[in-house]
């Protein structure tokens, strides 16, 4: 009789250990065995650097990315920060936005974020995110005798304001209504004066009424107090963008960019949406409302994943003025905002009751199978914080008397724990690297230093009556490896396994039958039997 592994795969914790497949383990740490071989996961790599900024991290972040730098320009905080590049055309500046960092979302850029202040507390400087409308509406007066005998004109003035980024905001209330005639001019005066210096506010855009819209007039530096009009109708410019171009609420969290050049974030129960491709205007009539508070958002294809502390709602649509909310097929609240990832076409968080994918072909709790809800909830949920690497989902929590991770294969279902615990990371696409940070600020690389010592338990292999096995073999890459045999529960024998020929086992009568296996070298297989012969036949 012969029993053993050839197909190496994760844990299953809800399952009885005799009821495991084959290839399933009780214990499987530190041992990524995604492709069917038992294979040690490697230690982070050497500090690449030490964040500067005090405290414990909690966000980071790599500018910078048009270099493959590991060393350059890290944004960090000690708060939980959400950062995307923002979708601006022929971007030389990398306009990058940020929330939850202070009272408002921000916006910085290469020279803003690089040029002076503490060295390596980066982003160094930011400005406010969007432009705010002026508060006071223009006083229009007429200037010039005029020709009395021209067709009068009636005219309204609104005006704007334009950051240094050439941004608009939305329009001044209208100003009075004037009646011009040929020949004369208007000057507009008891202009807002410009806003805090936090919003970058450079000039005032000037526009009048004519035929029911309005008609670009002129611009002007906005430390001017009044601005006169003497554009005939023929130089008028182009109409007034702006009309619904609100800056974002105050208060804005959990930003992401989405498709078709729009970025989302949330207050409360509240969804908004920017202009597309313009990150700094968010009119108010776009925004959605869902039932329950909003935790995060997750982003697949061309919908907007909205997990809540109920139930989640798929956002889509092609712009914002035509986006329905619809709500998922499944109830399962988001516990842990970090713990959402993106992936092409799904988008996983951490619920209650295990991991949940989100998907257009349907929603479910993928981890199901493998936990019951009190074996998850042991790995403390709402502590969790998640990256994709490599088409996985790389997952750290805090149990308080135990911190690691695990990682979640939701293609092949293979899910393995790993004894790294970090405090947050960043997954970059350019390097195709995942980088961690480290309760003591140190920066470095997942999985690239030298192999982890694993540890993998079989099933509980019961034989129909009681069996006593003679025999050990294990087929590695490399050797020693650790291979001790349980019989009934009962360690009987520990072999440091130095090659492929096959080694004695004491005569030990047993029905329940185990193997662990520990070291850092890939492991193919494995065997117990009652001869030299059964492993000579295998």
């Amino acid at each position: 009789m012969i029993v053993g592994v050839k197909s190496f795969g994760g844990v299953s914790p809800r399952t009885p250990a005799r009821y495991l497949q084959d290839g399933q383990a009780q214990v499987a740490i530190n041992c990524p065995a995604f492709s069917g071989s038992l294979q040690p996961l490697r230690d982070v790599g050497s500090s690449l650097l030490t964040l500067p900024k005090t405290g414990v991290p909690k966000t980071i972040y790599r500018f910078g990315q048009g270099v493959e730098s590991d060393t350059q320009f890290w944004f960090h905080w000690p708060t939980t920060v959400d950062v995307v590049k923002g979708p601006i055309a022929a971007d030389t500046t990398e306009r990058t936005y940020f929330t939850g960092d202070g009272s408002y979302p921000k916006v910085t850029t290469t020279t803003l974020s690089t040029t002076g202040g503490a060295g390596g507390e980066y982003p160094y400087a930011s400005y406010r995110l969007g432009v705010p409308h002026p508060t006071a509406a223009a006083i229009a007066t007429i200037e010039g005798v005029g020709d009395a005998t021209s067709i009068p004109e009636e005219r309204v003035y609104v005006y704007t304001f334009i950051n240094g980024f050439g941004e608009e905001s939305a329009p001044s209330a209208p100003s009075n209504e004037v009646t011009v005639l040929l020949d004369q001019n208007v000057r507009l005066s008891g202009l807002s004066a410009a806003p805090s210096g936090a919003y970058n506010v450079t000039h005032r855009r000037f526009y009048r009424s004519t035929s029911g819209t309005y008609l670009f007039v002129g611009e002007q530096a906005v430390a001017e107090t009044d601005f006169l009009d003497d554009v005939l109708v023929s130089g008028l410019g182009e109409e007034l963008p702006s009309l619904s171009w609100d800056e974002p609420p105050a208060d804005l969290k959990g930003i992401v960019a989405g498709p078709n050049g729009m970025m989302a974030g949330f207050v409360g129960n509240d969804v908004y949406f920017s202009e597309p491709f313009r990150p700094f205007a968010w009119p108010v009539k776009y925004s959605q409302t869902v039932d329950y508070p909003v935790v995060g958002i997750g982003v697949m294809d061309t919908t907007f994943a909205v997990l809540t502390k109920g139930v989640p709602y798929f956002l889509q649509g092609g712009h914002p003025d035509s986006i329905t909310a619809v709500k998922s097929d499944i109830e399962q609240a988001c516990v842990a905002k970090r713990s959402i990832v993106s992936f092409s076409g799904a988008v996983i968080y951490a619920s209650p009751d295990g991991l949940v994918m989100l998907s257009p072909g349907g929603s479910k709790v993928i981890t199901e199978q493998l936990f019951m809800r009190d074996q998850w909830q042991q790995l403390n949920p709402s502590s969790m914080h998640a990256y994709q690497h490599d088409r996985k989902y790389v997952c750290f929590y805090d149990a308080g008397a135990t911190k690691g991770g695990f990682i979640f294969d939701f293609t092949s279902g293979v899910f393995i724990m790993h004894d790294v615990y970090a405090e947050c990371g960043y997954a970059d696409l350019r390097n195709d690297t995942l980088y961690l940070a480290f309760t003591d600020r140190t920066l470095s690389k997942w999985d690239t230093g030298n192999p982890k010592t694993y540890q993998w338990v079989s099933k509980k292999f019961t034989m129909p009556q009681v069996t006593g096995f003679s025999v050990g073999q294990l087929e590695a890459e490399a050797y020693p490896v650790t291979m001790k045999t349980y019989a009934d529960g009962v360690l009987i024998h520990t072999q440091t396994v130095t090659g492929r020929d096959p080694y004695r086992l004491p005569a030990t009568p047993g029905r329940d039958w185990e193997v662990e296996l520990i070291g850092n070298t890939e492991v193919f297989a494995f065997a117990l039997a009652t001869s030299m012969q059964e492993l000579a036949g295998v």
